[in-house]
């Protein structure tokens, strides 16, 4: 991001400034001009797996692999042929006598096993010692590797460049821990660290993905911290879980729609190529009952083995599925520490909006960004219909706005609730009318980027250019104060192709072109500079502008294009069409 370039646009435009009130915005026609705290310490609560888990051997040292490398719960280590192995017996076995012989079981058992890792007693302990690592001092104070590894998975650099990196912190924990102990320790290291080794009384906190269940459990377990926090800006949080773990735990899986199981899981997983409808036509060999019941076999070996003892986890699990997943897993009384912990996190799930408003009330600010517009990972039962990032549900996100099903609008006639919002000056539907914030407990301070997907956040420089400002600067009040550099609905976009490609041209020998490629390149990377300096986002304008640039560059012999070969592209056709015929005929 071309961070000057951007400044000098927020500063000449002209905006609608507001006066922060939680009934109404008093307007103030003037250029905007920004009002930056740089003695407010940040605290970034990270999202799923964006902290490692070490497993440590019985003297309590790191494990190695046979390749030398730490042993980690997470990333994930996982033990793939012994999977295979225990498998692919009962599959072959199953298609020569066309029924189950073993394979549900050989599926559920296999992926207990193969998370062997995570295995957790009933009270949420793991069965391996495991460290976390949390760094109990600023960025400017972690080894280097380490900053540069946070700073990879959550790109909050100019944040520092603020605040200073003596201010700025990464509270690092378990993904797969428990969510009482969590939330303690969250306790611990804003009044034990944070606060202390700063010297300031209050700190911006910022829950991003997992970290917004965090903050939904810190929110009702202390109380007594509101004063301390200044502002809560939620980036992408799973206030309300995901449905993928609801529907997982309850296991009512899109598996069992034929169109799910045999089109689109393996070619979601595997992309749009003949491999994969290859692989889907093969999965017609097994019986239909066969195939879906083994594939609940594994989904109930993965929640037997990462979910039913992890609270953490289970605290992604959305309000309307927790009764019957509940049911299922943890009613009995070999469960009951575990029903407890997540019984008390339920219950403040249920708290959310009271607590959040009695924050507010205390003088707090609470700013929220949200992504929509994009199918769910299919394996949940609503995943061609339901508005979400890809991995989270919008309306959890966006704590409880209302969206049209995807790819639909809400009506040409559809007025906004006004829930939280009836002040009949503001007009906070989506330009399609596909969503509306005024159901959502905070719509003047909640913003919505469009076909952004969880996974690529990082890629999206004015989503992280926008939670920035709004951890930084006091004058970004609500979706009015700079509407020109950040309105409240923009789009998706992702830099990180577009920087790779401009570093290999730096690093290249630029001796070695012709006045004409160099010439072409540097206006590519021209154009991308000014659609980079503009943080209303034009899909198609970015889109045009990374493909002009890798063609200069391949132009030039600096990069390979990749090129499906026409041999490719056809066998891809012809598997696609056989596949979707194949799945026609057998499922009359």
């Amino acid at each position: 991001m071309n961070l000057k370039k951007i400044m000098s646009l927020v500063l000449v435009s002209i905006m609608v400034l507001s006066v922060f009130s939680t009934t109404a915005f008093a307007k103030n026609e003037s250029a905007y001009v920004p009002s930056y705290d740089s003695e407010t310490p940040i605290v970034i609560l990270h999202g799923i797996g964006q902290n490692e888990t070490y497993i440590l051997d019985e003297e309590g040292n790191r494990k190695l692999d046979s390749e030398g490398g730490y042993l980690t719960g997470w990333p994930l280590e996982i033990d793939l042929p012994a999977f295979l192995k225990r498998v692919i017996p009962a599959l072959l076995l199953s298609i020569v006598t066309q029924r189950d012989c073993g394979l549900t079981e050989a599926m559920s058992k296999g992926a207990y096993d193969l998370l062997y890792a995570v295995h957790k007693d009933n009270k949420g302990n793991y069965e391996t010692d495991v460290e976390v690592p949390c760094y109990k001092c600023p960025m400017s104070e972690m080894p280097a590797e380490v900053r540069q590894k946070c700073y990879s998975m959550i790109p909050v650099e100019r944040c520092g460049e603020i605040v200073g990196e003596d201010k700025l912190y990464y509270f690092g924990y378990d993904s797969l821990g428990d969510i009482e102990t969590t939330t303690k320790n969250l306790h611990k290291y804003i009044t034990e660290v944070v606060i202390p080794q700063t010297g300031a009384e209050q700190v911006n906190i910022c829950p991003i993905s997992l970290g917004g269940t965090l903050a939904v459990s810190y929110m009702e377990m202390f109380k007594e911290d509101y004063p301390l926090i200044k502002k809560m800006v939620y980036v992408v949080p799973a206030v309300d879980g995901s449905d993928i773990v609801g529907d997982i735990l309850i296991g009512r899986l899109s598996t069992e729609n034929n169109e799910a199981l045999y089109y689109d899981l393996i070619k979601y997983l595997m992309g749009d190529t003949y491999t994969s409808y290859f692989i889907n036509m093969l999965l017609r060999i097994v019986p239909e009952k066969v195939m879906k019941s083994a594939v609940v076999g594994l989904s109930e070996g993965v929640v037997e083995a990462a979910v039913i003892n992890c609270t953490q986890l289970w605290a992604l699990c959305p309000s309307e599925y927790y009764e019957e997943a509940r049911a299922k897993w943890i009613a009995d009384e070999a469960h009951s520490v575990i029903a407890k912990k997540v019984d008390a996190f339920m219950q403040a799930r249920a708290n959310f909006a009271k607590n959040q408003a009695a924050f507010v009330n205390g003088g707090g600010k609470v700013y929220d960004i949200v992504c929509y517009g994009a199918e769910f990972f299919p394996i949940t039962r609503n995943y061609k219909n339901e508005n979400t990032d890809g991995i989270i549900q919008s309306e959890s996100t966006s704590m409880g706005a209302t969206f049209a099903p995807l790819g639909k609008t809400l009506g040409a006639d559809y007025k906004a609730k006004g829930t939280y919002c009836s002040n009949p000056q503001h007009n906070h539907l989506s330009p399609e009318k596909d969503v509306d914030p005024t159901t959502g407990l905070f719509p003047c301070t909640t913003w919505y980027f469009k076909g952004q997907l969880h996974e690529s956040l990082d890629g999206n420089d004015v989503c992280l250019g926008l939670a920035t400002e709004l951890l930084t600067d006091d004058n970004m009040i609500d979706v009015y104060s700079n509407e020109a550099a950040y309105p409240q609905f923009n789009g998706a976009r992702n830099v990180k192709n577009i920087n790779r490609m401009i570093n290999e041209y730096k690093a290249y020998d630029k001796s070695k072109l012709t006045s004409s490629e160099k010439e072409a390149i540097e206006k590519a990377i021209d154009e991308i500079d000014k659609e980079k300096s503009n943080t209303v986002i034009n899909a198609e304008s970015w889109q045009k502008g990374e493909a002009n640039l890798e063609n200069a560059l391949v132009s030039a012999g600096i990069r390979e294009k990749e090129e499906v070969s026409l041999f490719e592209s056809s066998l891809t056709t012809i598997t696609r069409s056989m596949n979707r015929t194949l799945n026609t005929i057998l499922d009359k």
